[in-house]
Order: C-alpha cells, then structure tokens, then sequence
C-alpha cells in the first residue's frame, strides 16, 4: 500500500473518511487541553492572594471594602459566593436574609459548572472515538470483501487498500481516546483539588461574613 515510511497525508488518505472525523476530534481534545492547561494553576493563585486580603478586610470590618473586592474579583469563585452572601446579608428584606445558605450553594453549584467548561469534549471524545474507529474498521473489512467480489479473485494485493483502512481507522481511534480520557482524568483531579480549595476558603470566610458586625445588630442569620 505504501513505498516505504508513510507520510501522514498518504496514511489519512488511507485511513478513509472515518480518519478525518478522527482528526476533528483530535483538534478538539488539543484544543481543550492547551485551554484548560494553566487555568487551575491561575485560579489557584489568585485564590491565594483573594484570601489575604478578604481575611485582613473581615478582621478589620470593612465590609464595603470587602464588596468591593468580590466585584472587583468575579472571576474566582470564592469571591462570587462571598459576594453573594454579603448581599443577601445586608439586604432589607429578612426572607432574603434567612435564605443566604441556599443562594450561596447554589452560586456554588453555578461557579462549579463553569469551572468544568469544556471538559465534557474530552469526555465525549475518549467515549465515542474507539467506536468511530471501529466504525473504520468495519467499513475497511467491508470494502475488502467488496473487492474480492469485485475482481473475484483474493489475496493481499486485492485486499490491501481495505485491510489498511481498516488497522489505520483502528490505531487512530485508540490514540485519539486514550490521549482525551488522561487529559479528562487529569483535569477532573486538578478540578477536583480545586472545588474543595474553593469550600474550604468559601467556608472559612463566610463564617466570619456571617457573624455580626461591630454595631451591626442585622447581620446575625
């Protein structure tokens, strides 16, 4: 089938169009990788620094500063949820006030989804590239027959372009989900190690955000 070491355009043409899909999905897995590569790491150091300052502002009962900071630091998720409690908190209505914990969890939940983002593509991926392989598979081993009823006559030289379409579609399909499932794996850790940062903070400073103020008798829920 080839003359020598295939080139990579010989062997995607070999491949069949099963191969192309594969190339997509391969695309989309890098994509997602080199995205989501340095976001916990950011968000991990501006956690770090969001803490200092929020802690030093409660100990010194600035909560206006304190608002301030969460607005000012939307994009991390300890600051949403602080925001969120101050809110409520400090809002006139007492059914608003009685109910923080549950507008908290849920902008926690909230914060945790887009957090995950796009890592449901390597989910899909790894799931559903061996079976786009196998889908190639298939369709070589099919094309191979196709070809001895055709010419009528076996053997490899009338088998071969199908055969290789078939080991191709398959090898590509194994390499495309096992390089998505330990990217999602990996990520899922990493998401993981960063939720519970995220409680362990959120739950720190809200604890302090739920007792009362110096001269304040309405933050007491």
């Amino acid at each position: 089938m080839f003359d020598g070491t295939p080139s990579f355009l010989e062997m995607l043409k070999a491949g069949g169009f099963t191969l192309y899909v594969l190339l997509i999905c391969s695309l989309a897995t890098w994509g997602v990788i080199f995205e989501r590569a340095g976001r916990p790491r950011e968000v991990s150091r501006g956690l770090a620094a969001f803490h200092m300052e929020a802690m030093r502002k409660l100990m010194q009962s600035d909560r206006e500063g304190l608002k301030a900071l969460c607005r000012s630091r939307q994009d991390l998720p300890t600051a949403a949820l602080i925001d969120v409690a101050l809110g409520r908190l400090g809002s006139p209505d007492a059914r608003l006030r009685d109910s923080w914990r549950e507008a908290v969890e849920r902008e926690r939940q909230r914060s945790l989804l887009s957090l995950r983002g796009t890592l449901w593509v390597l989910g899909t991926v790894a799931t559903a590239a061996p079976f786009i392989g196998l889908f190639g598979t298939v369709v070589g081993i099919l094309q191979s027959f196709g070809d001895i009823a055709r010419t009528g006559k076996g053997g490899f030289a009338v088998v071969a372009s199908g055969i290789s379409e078939a080991l191709i579609a398959t090898a590509a399909g194994i390499i495309v989900a096992v390089v998505a499932a330990i990217a999602f794996n990996l990520f899922q850790v990493r998401l993981s190690s960063l939720n519970l940062r995220v409680r362990h903070q959120a739950d720190e400073l809200l604890e302090l955000v739920a007792s009362p103020a110096p001269g304040d008798a309405r933050h007491g829920a």
